[in-house]
């Protein structure tokens, strides 16, 4: 505790310190009608004042750009508007453009992006893109912007392009219900950026340096109203869904066949209790239509992490989700109606999550699952409360607890886990400095004495240097059930039991990163990473220590390679050969490499390669990790990845794990996409089809089939699930 009370103290220091410089934009107010068609003719736009001079972020930034871009604001009562002239060097090249399909990748696609922040936390806001296409892209940037955009989040929102021989035209219209916002504040922040890939530019009106997210917050300048922006009337949203789905072949009974069509209904209910402040019911949801899972290998001993994909859990879902770090989670939202054996029903839940004001943040959630006899699940309730209060000018202190409750009504209170935790997370003015500072407990009857954890984490980055800093310790009481804390947990396949153990991790790296002048190298790096974990004796149990070497080139394909020393000492036996007949126990010390490759994702033709080679434990592994997509502009991409895992521990035994996943996306229009998604998985011996047919008949209204379908290696059928869902945006 001394350590993480130090560091945390360092870090509030550190907020005393840094300026950065802002310029403003004066936004006109219109009292008549704009027409979003992507022309830019109405009276607002020839009154308003053009904004351009920006600067490139890439491939370098410390210059102008060289793709002229400029960009006007302005505002209604019920909506903002903005219009963005992209004037079109070397118009005889094709654009960039990967997919007709919502929510693209700004990485490799042309585009323009507005990142705006109503809060002047420095922590929140929200980015919208459009490719020329008049493809639509928006997202929820949250801590800072620093790690990118959440475009799983969807609002309603009106675009329209319009292409010409040396310009292309892009038009926002963003309502005021839509978006979250404090009302009385006068000034947003903001920023616009140009991706130019086809003339290999990025470049933003205010200056982000090149190894920062173009959303970072704090890059950003004022948007300035005369009024401030008020919403006027009720903001209601009522979504209603219709469904079947036609299962068959169940092996959770032996592999007894069985068909059964499920015709389900349901709703979800938006509620804008302020500007700021949203209120979200959901009742019998279903998530049908949700992405496939992307399977993996895993060769350790824990569990792997999966990400949220369902509606009902992503808006503000980091007032929640990112409490703690990625494998010490105090909430863990698909510990939710995902259960190990299948699905298990929800029969509602309620959220209110937003901006009290400008200072205080707020979540509140509670979500009850019913009995299910097929799977042998109880009823579970779950209950989250969360807030953070800015400190300084773009950090926050926040708080959480979870609770969690299952059995019947009178088993409730015996049979809960509950945690608290406190955070501190940093971000300096300057966004050189990020951290976060820690300390959650569990709650729980015979809970023992190693209930809590802590950690704290310290990031300082410049245009050449990057130093980070990470400790943490979990308690092996620490027990969240609905959180993800997989290491504590160590699984005895002889015994067939999980041991318990706390630990600590130390993870300290340091990289230097060299940009030299007129050369074919955009950029090269070198890293020195370790990560170290000890039990709670202090013993050390594993570690790794990895020198790595990155060099990109100017057209951003990359080469890299990194050696590393290895070491483990197991206390539960472990053996990551599928068809092992003994298994490892005590120390074990290697080393292994990797060299891997990145080629130029501008190109219709993109890939990716890792070979890995070297020890292994007690004997050897190769593997092979790579992916190949052609892009058919600008309606469609094939692609496939490959990886292949081949270990030999001597008498231990061997074995070859391969992992083949195949994805098309096609785009009829922008508003109506087919995804084919075919998985082949040895270690988890199943075969995964997955089709799903999306139209968006108009905003945020959807009309969805999805046929799913899982097989032995052999094409035995295990089960299949055939699913049509029609939901319907009612909107006040």
């Amino acid at each position: 505790m001394k350590n993480a009370l130090s560091v945390l103290l360092f870090l509030l220091f550190i907020n005393l310190n840094a300026q950065q410089k802002f310029e403003n934009y004066f936004v006109l107010k219109t009292n008549e009608s704009v027409v979003v068609d992507g022309n830019l003719k109405d009276k607002i736009w020839k009154i308003s004042e053009k904004k351009g001079n920006f600067i490139q972020h890439y491939p370098y930034d410390t210059s102008a750009s060289k793709t002229k871009t400029e960009f006007m604001f302005a505002y209604g009562e019920k909506s903002i508007y903005c219009g963005i002239i992209c004037y079109n060097r070397n118009p005889n090249k094709d654009f960039v453009l990967q997919t007709l399909k919502r929510d693209f990748s700004v990485t490799n696609s042309d585009a323009v992006v507005l990142s705006i922040s109503p809060f002047q936390d420095g922590q929140n806001g929200f980015s919208f893109g459009l490719t020329p296409k008049n493809s639509q892209r928006e997202g929820a940037i949250e801590n800072g912007g620093g790690f990118g955009v959440t475009t799983a989040w969807d609002q309603i929102w009106y675009s329209a392009t319009r292409i010409v021989k040396d310009t292309w035209f892009a038009e926002f219209e963003i309502p005021y219900k839509s978006i979250r916002f404090a009302e009385g504040n006068k000034e947003w922040k903001f920023n616009v950026a140009r991706i130019d890939l086809k003339n290999n530019e990025v470049s933003t009106w205010i200056k982000v340096p090149r190894n920062f997210n173009i959303s970072v917050l704090n890059f950003g300048g004022g948007l300035i109203f005369p009024e401030a922006p008020v919403r006027k009337g009720k903001n209601i949203a009522i979504i209603p869904y219709a469904s079947d789905v036609t299962s068959g072949t169940s092996p959770y009974k032996s592999g007894e066949p069985f068909s059964t069509s499920k015709p389900r209904f349901g709703a979800d209910l938006k509620i804008g209790l302020s500007s700021s402040l949203n209120l979200d019911i959901t009742l019998n949801p279903d998530f049908a239509q949700v992405d496939v899972d992307v399977q993996q290998i895993n060769l350790t001993r824990f569990n792997l992490f999966f990400p949220e994909r369902r509606q009902f859990f992503i808006e503000n879902s980091d007032l929640f989700a990112n409490f703690g770090f990625r494998q010490i989670r105090p909430f863990f939202s698909r510990r939710i109606g995902l259960g190990n054996t299948g699905n298990v029903p929800i029969d509602g839940g309620v959220r209110i999550t937003g901006k009290i004001n400008n200072k205080w943040r707020v979540g509140l959630m509670t979500v009850q699952t019913r009995i299910d006899t097929l799977f042998g699940t109880g009823s579970k309730n779950y209950q989250v409360l969360a807030f953070q209060r800015k400190v300084f000018r773009s950090s926050n202190i926040g708080f959480i607890l979870v609770n969690d409750m299952e059995g019947s009504k009178s088993e409730f209170a015996k049979n809960s886990n509950t945690i608290s935790g406190i955070e501190y997370n940093l971000q300096s003015k300057d966004s050189r400095w990020m951290g976060k500072a820690f300390y959650q407990q569990a709650f729980y009857k015979g809970a023992g004495k190693e209930n809590y954890s802590h950690a704290t984490f310290l990031l300082y980055r410049t245009l050449k240097w990057e130093w980070a800093w990470n400790h943490e310790y979990v308690g092996k009481d620490f027990r969240a059930r609905t959180g993800f804390v997989p290491r504590i947990e160590n699984y005895d396949p002889i015994l067939k039991r999980t041991r318990l153990l706390s630990y600590y991790r130390l993870e300290p790296s340091v990289m230097r990163t060299f940009y030299p002048k007129k050369s074919k190298i955009n950029n090269y790096s070198f890293n020195i990473y370790n990560s170290s974990y000890y039990d709670s004796f202090l013993k050390p149990t594993e570690s790794l220590l990895q020198g790595q070497g990155k060099i990109m080139l100017q057209n951003s394909t990359e080469f890299r390679a990194s050696l590393g020393n290895n070491f483990i000492n197991f206390y539960t036996p472990f053996t990551p050969v599928r068809d092992g007949k003994l298994y490892m126990l005590g120390k074990y010390q290697w080393n292994a490499g990797n060299v891997g490759f990145t080629s130029n994702n501008r190109k219709k033709l993109n890939g990716v390669l890792d070979v890995y080679f070297g020890d292994y434990y007690n004997g050897k592994r190769y593997a092979i990790d790579g992916s190949l997509n052609y892009r058919k502009q600008p309606w469609g991409t094939i692609g496939i990845n490959y990886r292949r895992e081949d270990i030999d521990l001597g008498q231990l035994g061997k074995t070859v794990y391969n992992l083949v996943g195949t994805k098309i996306d096609i785009s009829f229009s922008t508003v109506m996409y087919f995804t084919s998604f075919l998985q082949y998985n040895t270690q988890t011996q199943n075969v995964n089809v997955n089709l799903r047919y999306q139209w968006r008949f108009q905003p945020l209204s959807d009309f969805f089939i999805v046929y799913s379908e899982n097989y032995t290696p052999e094409y035995n059928s295990k089960n299949r699930t055939l699913a049509f869902k029609l939901l319907y945006w009612f909107n006040t």
